[in-house]
C-alpha cells in the first residue's frame, strides 16, 4: 500500500513539474534569433551576427536591442556610419535605457578621436556599463581603422636619414632607420628598400625640410621609392634620482615599514617627427610627432634597450600612418 502511494505521490509530483515547464513563455522568434546572433559575436563571427539580427528587424523594426546590436556590429566590420545611424535608432527607441546611451556615447567619442587624429584607444568606463544588467553582455570589439593616409598603388617605401641631437648615448640617426625599416618591413606590405648608408638629408630645419619638395623627388627618382619617410628624432638621458617612500620589511618584526630612502633612477626621453613624402613629386603627404618617456631604476641603465624600448611604444603611431590596423573599445550587447 506504501509502495503505491509513493508512486502515485512522485507521478503527482512529475505532473506538476510538467505542467509548470510547459506554462513558461516560449522563446519568440526574436529573442531566439537575438541570442544566438550574441553567441555568433561572441566569437567573432559579426557577420553571421549581423544576419540573424537584420533578420529580426525585419519583424520588429522599432526594438531597440536589435538596432544596439546591429550598431555594434557595424562598428566592428568597419561602418561608422551606418553603426551612427543605428545607435541614434536605438536611442529613440529606447530613450531611457542609460546603457544604450552609453554605447552610442562610447561609439561617439571612438570614432570623433579617429576623425580628429587617428590615435583613438580604448573609451573611458561609461556609467551605463556599470549596471549592464543579466540581459547584456560586455564585449570587446576589435574595430578597424583605415590607414591615415591614402598610398594607393604605392609600393616601395625608403627610410632615409633623419635629424638628430648630439649624443653619446647611441648612434641616433643609424638606430633610428634601422628601426624603422624593420617595423614597416614587419606590419606593412611595403617594399622596404635598403639603400646602405641611408640617403643624408639638406641640413636644414624640420619646417624647411618639408617644403623641399625637389629634393625628395629628386631622392625618391634616384632609389625607385613610391613613399620616403625622414623627419628628426631627439633622443635623450637625465639623472631621475630623488627621496622617495618606499616600503620595506622589518628585519625583527617582519612587518612592512614605510622609510624615505635616496633612489637611483634615470629618465629616457624619445621624440620622433616624422614626415611622409610622395616619392613621385615630392609632396608632404603627413606630418607626426610622438614621444615617449620612461625611467628605470638604477645609473647605468642600457641606453640602446631603452631607445628600442621607447621606440616599440611609439611604433603604433608611425605604422598607423601607412597601414590599416585594429583598434579594441568595449560595447554592450543584447543576449535575449
Amino acid at each position: 500500500m506504501r509502495w503505491v502511494m509513493n508512486v502515485r505521490l512522485n507521478a503527482a509530483a512529475g505532473a506538476l513539474v510538467l505542467f509548470a515547464f510547459s506554462n513558461l513563455p516560449a522563446e519568440s522568434p526574436t529573442d531566439e534569433l537575438l541570442r544566438y546572433g550574441t553567441e555568433m559575436a561572441k566569437e567573432g563571427n559579426w557577420r553571421e551576427a549581423k544576419y540573424r539580427w537584420e533578420r529580426a528587424l525585419r519583424d520588429d523594426p522599432s526594438d531597440a536591442r536589435l538596432l544596439n546590436n546591429l550598431a555594434v556590429a557595424s562598428e566592428a566590420l568597419g561602418d561608422a556610419d551606418a553603426a551612427r545611424s543605428l545607435f541614434e535608432k536605438a536611442v529613440a527607441a529606447s530613450p531611457r535605457d542609460a546603457r544604450i546611451r552609453d554605447n552610442a556615447a562610447r561609439s561617439a567619442i571612438f570614432w570623433r578621436k579617429v576623425s580628429d587624429d587617428g590615435k583613438a584607444g580604448p573609451g573611458v568606463p561609461l556609467e551605463g556599463s556599470k549596471k549592464k544588467g543579466h540581459d547584456m553582455v560586455e564585449v570587446t570589439v576589435s574595430l578597424p581603422m583605415p590607414a591615415r593616409v591614402k598610398v594607393d598603388g604605392a609600393k616601395t617605401l625608403l627610410v632615409a636619414g633623419f635629424i638628430v641631437n648630439d649624443s653619446d648615448l647611441v648612434d641616433v640617426n643609424r638606430e633610428i632607420v634601422h628601426f624603422l625599416r624593420n617595423e614597416l618591413r614587419k606590419h606593412t606590405s611595403f617594399a622596404i628598400l635598403d639603400v646602405t648608408p641611408p640617403p643624408a638629408v639638406p641640413e636644414q630645419t624640420l619646417d624647411d625640410m618639408a617644403k623641399n619638395a625637389e629634393f625628395f623627388k629628386w631622392l625618391g627618382r634616384e632609389h625607385g621609392a613610391d613613399i620616403v619617410v625622414s623627419g628628426a628624432v631627439h633622443y635623450t638621458k637625465r639623472d631621475a634620482s630623488g627621496f622617495e617612500d618606499v616600503d620595506i620589511v622589518s628585519e625583527s618584526t617582519g612587518q612592512k615599514v614605510r622609510q624615505t630612502r635616496f633612489v637611483e633612477q634615470e629618465e629616457f626621453t624619445f621624440e620622433l617627427e616624422a614626415l611622409y613624402f610622395r616619392g613621385a613629386d615630392g609632396s608632404l603627404l603627413f606630418r607626426d610627432k610622438t614621444q615617449r618617456q620612461a625611467v628605470y631604476r638604477g645609473s647605468a641603465n642600457d641606453p640602446i634597450s631603452a631607445f628600442y624600448e621607447l621606440g616599440n611604444a611609439a611604433s603604433p603611431d608611425v605604422l598607423a600612418v601607412l597601414a590599416p590596423r585594429n583598434l579594441p573599445d568595449v560595447r554592450l550587447l543584447f543576449k535575449g
